[in-house]
């Protein structure tokens, strides 16, 4: 007898799990990675060719512990044996290798016994067809909805439904390949022997977080591929990283989760756009922001206005946050130009692939999930409630210490705010029509009181298969209803924070809480504020929040009809067409005695507007696979067409003798304006190519090519625009021998140009409306108009191992983005204002990695770990070229530029630096650097010199996110660091020089501030160097700050109930406790550093009178039936 055995079987332990293994799959589950945390496995990846049977032997106890016992005699004369499987088990891997062999097996607990057997019969009758049937389910036993089986040889298949459950019928006897696929987990891939029973699998898929060898992605256009053949970086997450934790606007739940994206929520709060930025900012005048594309159809650019100064307003919102996260299958994320090169003129600024829901075969599931959550700032400035105002009905806190506190604290004018949302959907269908439904609802609160936010959705999604399963049908529509009212704004008019900061803590807001009074002049009520207008415009902030009323309401409808039809094995043809109706109508009514300057009179103001956009996308796609030799081929050649429209009218007027009368016919016909009135268009058609060859699946050659011509080229001579791209991946590891700890390696690189389209009607004259008056177009028409290209090469490594425990991607990056386009001023005389010129060039270059651990098990509990890691440098590299003014005939060079500018806060473009820049003026010094002083030693606000403090980009983030599973609990959350860059505070300093900031009462209780030698008090102080009046915020280098931070950014901590427990009528139920925000750990800045007042190319990085960032807390409850 031969006997191999390294260790004691841990028979108690396994007595325990066949004692779970009865209770619940999920606990099937856990048991098993138990055992394989403990040094061995209980399925194996094997690939050998001709080794003898001891050896085999030997190997299955490598891998799994199992011990054999044999007589060596009995394996004299068995032939050789060659096995290539992957996560499969001890018993299938016997089966097969002993299938015809006289031998036999037997296994008790953890010993093998091989036996001789019966020889194989060889005219024994057919065994009938039958059924495999199973459950496919993810690392904490939650069902994978719509995996893909797939049993080899043969053509049978099947996809999962809402249990994870699949069925594939009428499977003729034999040995199988049974291999299951899922968007970012990795492919599982075993053996099974169908013998005349049914055969029941389970089976668990790891994440693979795109680091992993067999991960399925979804690359530009749609197109499903293995992992292992791309050659760029693509970061694949399931629907559970936006719906875990839910946000208004499920991109913001993106952050900290993706390397080499920048996401910065709006300071509007709930319903406030998102901005996203990868691989660093590329234009210096253009659209930044990355591309939204739909089930492989790209979205229209639906941002509205964007705050821009001292005194604009609100965040009017974006397209992507319609969307119910609810809907969303996956998401794939395309930070560089080479994965997303399809998409041509649309492709610089990378893609966001969003992979939709749709119905699965089998009996009706239906799913429900309801969540409530509550609101809180998160970060406020620090104010004191010592010293009180220094006279009575002065609005300002230089007065004597407060001998009977108010309890005034400006936290007090928030109010908790709340969202309710409720999202129910549907599936059902057979194999050959598969329907899907949702219905979603959002009902918000902000925590500035009557700001209240509502949105409906809907979606209905059809997926047939006609004609012998030749065609296929698939037809989408969803339907959007929104409704913003009172989006908070930034700056200082309409924004009931100014009043409230400054307001003194000696007083009490009960005093100013009846904001109107009845004007017996007027016959009417008219707003109460004792206190001016500060040289703010300031007025009541309970009259603002209650009467100056913006409202914002949105209809959307988007109808996707897609067909495929295939013509022969490997040959299908893909037609597909979207439309994307999207309607505005905001209005914005300023009540009678509102501030003249706002309202435009003394009877109040009403403006109404409407936006109407329209985008239909087409295209025509043939895909070609064939398998040749040692070679693989995947081809696709296709054709689109891309046209929107936008359209849109804003009329308004103060009103004429009703007072609040809102009508446009109370509008003095002379008074009214015609504020805007839009009719654009613009049209892109292309044609693409997009072929990969494999070869032995181990090296990969990618090549994609792309013809754009675009209406905003026209009357150019760079209308037809080529975008090309190439690259190359090979799988190391099946190419050499590395160190016996790595079981995956795999290089790439690519290459790649892609654009960002130019706005319309540059190169041909075109008429605005300005005041009811029609004006000529005065920019000289640009028929020389280039757009942007961006040449971007990358490299990186995927890298297994472990185990296939550890998982790391990493990717370097360099991005040249040249053709910017700038506007320059001419002197009137020429007869223009001025002209436009392709010039400049800006540098991106960075690394962007991600390290997972998937096999972090201690018994019944499990870890896994990720970590995302940004670093982008960014450098402009040529500004302007030199040119001669046409009047004067001089040389003029332009290395700079101010591209914002608020107060003493600019951002400035210039050669050598990068482009967000930021500049502030400071105190005055003399020519030997000593600060100069007025006659009675105060500092002196320099408005003339501005010094670079800094960058509004960080040096790095950092994203750690952590998944606990024990039993039937869950524990997941995110803490996202950002490290390095400059945030400036108009807000501060305001505060300072009114005398509310803790800063102002610390100088007083230390008696005054020391400066250029001399003790000054701290009003005088505060007062010289923060200069608070309309349009001025003082000297704002002293204002800049760290915006390095660290956030506790989402926690989810859940249970999920048996099924068992609800006698069949609930499949499923998980309750959640969920929470965003909920602890800035470190923070140096007196406001949240990544809240954003503009979701533009610029004031990232200003903070004046924002709202505060939101953390919320609440509860979740996910049911299927």
């Amino acid at each position: 007898m031969n006997l191999l055995a390294l260790g004691k079987a841990p028979r108690a332990f396994c007595s325990q799990i066949m004692l779970v293994m009865k209770l619940t799959a999920f606990l099937l589950l856990t048991a098993a990675l138990h055992v394989s945390a403990t040094g061995v496995s209980q399925t194996l990846s094997l690939h050998e060719r001709n080794i003898p049977l001891s050896k085999l032997f030997t190997l299955i106890h490598q891998q799994s512990g199992y011990s054999f016992i044999y007589d060596a005699q009995l394996l004299k004369g068995v032939p050789k044996v060659s096995v290539h499987v992957k996560n499969a088990s001890v018993e299938d891997v016997l089966n097969t290798c002993l299938q015809g062999q006289p031998l036999s097996f037997v296994i008790e607990d953890k010993i093998i016994t091989v036996r001789q057997g019966p020889l194989p019969v060889p005219d024994a009758p057919p065994l009938p067809a039958q059924t495999v049937r199973g459950t496919v389910l993810d690392e904490s036993g939650k069902p994978l909805v719509g995996a893909t089986v797939y049993l080899k040889p043969g053509n049978h298949g099947a996809q999962t439904n809402t249990d994870g459950v699949f069925v594939i019928g009428d499977v003729p006897p034999g040995a199988y390949t049974l291999e299951v696929s899922y968007v970012g987990y990795i492919t599982d891939s075993r053996l099974i022997t169908v013998n005349g029973n049914t055969v029941e699998v389970s089976i668990a898929l790891k994440p693979g977080d795109n680091v992993l060898k067999d991960t399925v992605v979804v690359t530009a256009l749609g197109i499903r591929r293995s992992a292992r053949s791309v050659a760029y970086n693509v970061q694949t997450l399931g629907s559970n990283s936006v719906n875990d934790v839910k946000d208004p606007s499920f991109v913001n739940s993106l952050a900290g989760k993706v390397a080499g994206a920048t996401i910065n929520g709006s300071a509007s709060g709930i319903g406030g756009s998102t901005r996203v930025v990868l691989r660093g900012v590329k234009s210096l005048t253009g659209n930044n922001n990355a591309l939204y594309v739909v089930d492989g159809i790209p979205l229209p650019n639906l941002f509205t206005g964007q705050p821009s100064g001292l005194f604009s307003g609100g965040d009017g919102g974006d397209g992507i946050s319609n969307f119910n996260p609810d809907d969303i299958e996956s998401i794939s994320v395309l930070t560089g130009a080479a994965s997303a090169a399809l998409y041509g003129s649309q492709a610089a600024n990378g893609v966001i692939l969003i992979t939709t829901k749709k119905g699965i075969a089998g009996k009706t599931r239906v799913n429900f999930n309801t969540g409530f959550t509550v609101y809180n700032p998160l970060v406020l400035p620090k104010f004191q409630d010592t010293y009180g105002a220094d006279a009575a009905g002065a609005y300002d806190s230089w007065g004597p210490k407060i001998t009977q506190s108010t309890g005034y604290k400006p936290k007090d004018f928030f109010q908790t705010g709340n969202n309710f949302t409720n999202a129910i959907n549907v599936s059902t269908g057979s194999e050959k029509s598969q329907t899907y439904f949702s219905a979603a609802s959002a009902q918000a609160r902000g925590i500035i009181p009557n700001n209240d936010f509502h949105r409906y959705n809907f979606t209905a999604r059809n997926t047939s298969s006609l004609f012998n399963d030749k065609l296929n049908l698939d037809i989408t529509a969803m339907y959007l209803s929104q409704d913003q009212q009172n989006v908070p704004g930034q700056g200082q008019y309409n924004n009931p924070l100014l009043p409230i900061y400054l307001f003194p803590p000696s007083d009490t807001l009960a005093n100013i809480k009846n904001y109107e009074r009845y004007d017996p002049t007027r016959n009417f009520k008219v707003q109460y504020w004792p206190y001016g207008d500060l040289g703010f415009e300031a007025e009541n902030p309970y009259w603002i929040i209650n009467r100056e009323q913006f409202d914002a309401k949105r209809e959307r409808f988007l109808g996707t009809v897609a067909l495929r039809y295939n013509i022969a094995k490997g040959l299908n043809v893909v037609g597909r067409v979207k439309y994307d109706n999207s309607n505005d109508v905001y209005t914005a009514k300023l009540y009678a005695s509102t501030s003249g300057f706002l309202a435009g009179g003394p009877d109040g103001s009403y403006t109404i507007g409407n936006d109407n956009g329209k985008q239909t996308y087409a295209d025509l796609m043939a895909n070609y696979t064939t398998d040749f030799s040692n070679f693989n081929l995947h081809l696709t050649v296709g054709t689109s067409i891309l046209d929107n429209k936008t359209s849109g009218d804003t009329i308004g007027g103060p009103l004429l003798t009703v007072p609040n009368f809102f009508s446009l016919v109370n509008i003095s016909p002379a008074n009214m304006t015609i504020k805007q009135t839009v009719q654009q268009e613009n049209q892109t058609q292309a044609v693409f190519f997009s072929g990969t060859l494999g070869y032995k699946q181990r090296l990969f050659l990618d090549l994609s090519a792309r013809n754009d011509w675009s209406s905003g080229l026209a009357f150019t001579n760079h209308a037809s625009i080529f975008y090309p791209s190439v690259g190359l991946s090979d799988i190391l590891s099946d190419e050499v021998r590395l160190p016996s700890f790595i079981n995956f390696a795999k290089l790439r690189a690519s290459l790649s140009q892609v654009g960002n389209a130019p706005s319309p009607y540059l190169s041909n004259p075109v008429y605005t409306i300005s005041g009811n008056t029609l004006q000529t177009y005065t920019t000289e028409p640009f028929t020389t108009l280039k757009p942007e290209l961006t040449t971007s090469f990358e490299a990186g490594i995927d890298l297994h191992f472990i185990h296939d425990q550890f998982g790391l991607s990493a990717t370097y990056y360099n991005a040249n983005t040249s053709n910017q386009l700038f506007g320059v001023s001419w002197p009137a005389a020429t007869g223009f204002s001025g002209y436009y010129v392709n010039a400049g060039k800006v540098r991106n270059e960075g690394v962007e990695a991600t390290l997972g651990w998937y096999g972090g098990r201690i018994g019944a509990l499990s870890w896994s770990p990720s970590i995302a890691f940004s670093l982008n440098r960014n450098k402009i590299l040529r500004m302007l070229p030199p040119f001669t003014d046409p009047v004067t005939g001089k040389l003029t060079s332009e290395d700079s530029l101010v591209a914002a500018s608020s107060g003493g806060y600019e951002m400035v473009l210039a050669k050598g630096g990068t482009t967000q820049d930021i500049y502030a003026n400071g105190l005055e010094k003399n020519a030997n650097g000593t600060y100069v002083t007025d006659a009675n030693g105060l500092p002196i606000v320099d408005n003339t010199h501005f010094t670079k403090v800094g960058r509004a980009t960080p040096d790095f983030n950092l994203g750690f996110n952590n998944v606990f599973a024990y039993k039937n609990f869950s524990l997941s959350f995110l803490i996202d660091t950002r490290v390095g860059g400059k945030v400036v505070s108009a807000t501060q300093s305001i505060l300072d020089f009114y005398g509310v900031s803790k800063a102002t009462a610390d100088a007083r209780n230390a008696g005054g501030v020391m400066f250029n030698g001399k003790l000054l008090t701290a009003e005088s102080y505060y007062k010289a160097v923060a200069g608070a009046s309309g349009g001025s915020t003082g000297a704002m280098a002293l204002y800049a700050y760290d915006a390095t931070n660290v956030r506790l950014r989402e926690v989810s901590f859940g249970y999920t109930f048996p099924g068992k427990w609800f006698s069949g009528k609930v499949e499923r139920l998980k309750l959640s406790v969920v929470a965003r925000n909920l602890w800035m750990i470190y923070n140096k800045a007196p406001y949240d550093p990544e809240s954003v007042a503009s979701t533009g190319t610029f004031y990232q990085s200003y903070d004046y009178f924002n709202q505060p960032s939101l953390r919320n807390i609440g509860i979740n409850l996910n049911v299927s039936f």
